[in-house]
Order: C-alpha cells, then sequence, then structure tokens
C-alpha cells in the first residue's frame, strides 16, 4: 500500500485494494449507481470540510476524511484524486451557494443603489462569518509553502470564482461589465478585502467591530468596482 498525505508531492497511486471502491467508472452507470456515487461525493465532502475546520488543510489526512464519511480509502480516491481536488470542489460549491444567497437578496431589492446596499451588506456579514474565510485563507498559505502547485491551483480559484460571479450575478448590474482582465483584478481585489477583514476581525473583535465594518466597507467595495 502506497499512502500519500502530501498533496505536495501530488501522489496519485491508489490503494492496490482497488476493489474497494464503491463506483466502477467503467461499466454504464443506472440511476441507483449514480445516485449512489453523488450520495458518496456529498458525504467525502462534508467530511473533509469537518476534518479541514478541525486540523487544517495541510495537516488533514484522506484517511480521517473517508473515516469520518463512513467511506473507503477507495471510495475517496473513485471520487477525488487528492485532498486539493476536494478543497477546490468544496470552495466552488461554496462560491456557488454564496453567489446564489446574493442573487436571492438582489432580487428582493429593485433600482442599483438598492443592489449595492445588499451586496455590501452581504460582503460584511461574509466578513463576520469566519471559518470558511480562513480555510480558504489557510490553502492560500500552503500553496505559498509549494511554489510548484501555486501557478495551476491559483488560476483555478480565480477562474471558478470569476465563472460563479458572472454567471449567477453579473445580470444585475449590466452597466458593469468589465475587461476579463479587470474582472479578474476586481474579483481578486474583494477575495482580499474579506480575508484581510476576517482575519484580523478575529484578531482584534474589539477594534474590527461589526459598526466599523458597516462605515468601512462600503467605501472600500465602491473603490474596488469603481469604473477604470
Amino acid at each position: 500500500m502506497y499512502i500519500c498525505s502530501e498533496d505536495a508531492v501530488r501522489c496519485k497511486k491508489m490503494d492496490e485494494n482497488v476493489n474497494e471502491m464503491e463506483t466502477d467508472d467503467s461499466a454504464p452507470r443506472t440511476g441507483l449507481q449514480a445516485l449512489r456515487s453523488e450520495r458518496t461525493r456529498g458525504a467525502l465532502l462534508a467530511a473533509a470540510e469537518k476534518i479541514f475546520a478541525r486540523d487544517g488543510f495541510e495537516a488533514s489526512r484522506i484517511e480521517d476524511i473517508a473515516a469520518e464519511a463512513g467511506r473507503s480509502r477507495g471510495a475517496f480516491y473513485a471520487n477525488f484524486a487528492n485532498k486539493t481536488e476536494v478543497f477546490l470542489a468544496l470552495r466552488s460549491r461554496a462560491m456557488l451557494q454564496k453567489a446564489r444567497e446574493m442573487r436571492a437578496r438582489l432580487q428582493e431589492v429593485t433600482g442599483e443603489q438598492a443592489r449595492i446596499e445588499a451586496v455590501n451588506r452581504h460582503i460584511i456579514e461574509e466578513i463576520c462569518n469566519t471559518q470558511s474565510l480562513l480555510l480558504q485563507i489557510e490553502f492560500k498559505l500552503f500553496t505559498l509553502r509549494h511554489p510548484e502547485l501555486r501557478e495551476e491551483l491559483a488560476e483555478k480559484h480565480i477562474d471558478a470564482s470569476v465563472l460563479v460571479h458572472e454567471r449567477e450575478l453579473q445580470g444585475f448590474f449590466p452597466d458593469k461589465k468589465s475587461h476579463p482582465k479587470e474582472t479578474r483584478e476586481k474579483t481578486l481585489a474583494i477575495e482580499a478585502l474579506l480575508e484581510g477583514f476576517a482575519l484580523n476581525a478575529l484578531f482584534s473583535p474589539n477594534v474590527l467591530t461589526r459598526d466599523y465594518l458597516e462605515e468601512v466597507v462600503p467605501k472600500l467595495l465602491a473603490e474596488i468596482l469603481a469604473d477604470r
């Protein structure tokens, strides 16, 4: 058996005991098989989110994720190549969920100013919801410690962020369409705002209070989103 706990070496060897796998991509899937596979994937993602939050991304082990999900290592590798792939799947799911939450808010209001205020409230709430943002920060630190992965993972991350937000939110601000390069810059700048305030508000909550965030964040966000 070859056990790899470091995504940095990008191991793709699986257990020799491949018969543990709960799905078989070589055979046609019935509706029941597809449903079982989707449930397994969902259970693994939920378990990974819990283990990452508890142990940190780099210290977490595939064995622990599989055990938490009540699945085998073979089942893990049938769905994901490594921890990095799990994290990217979690990020995509979380980004889509948050974008849809914001979309629902925007649908409740009319007029550009009301929509801008709705976005501001959503961003402030995201800053105060630190768990997912801290995990994202930790993942970025992991990529910085492993420069051979940084460029690829950074591209995947920003591409996913831009895709989700363009698909879910751009229609609410038709006059705010930007050049692709500018869109990527603005997307990453908003992430920097979210992560920076989340980290420091957790570190010094008596200084970066909710009242202060409500005063400052809208101004910074307006500057980021302003036409260039």
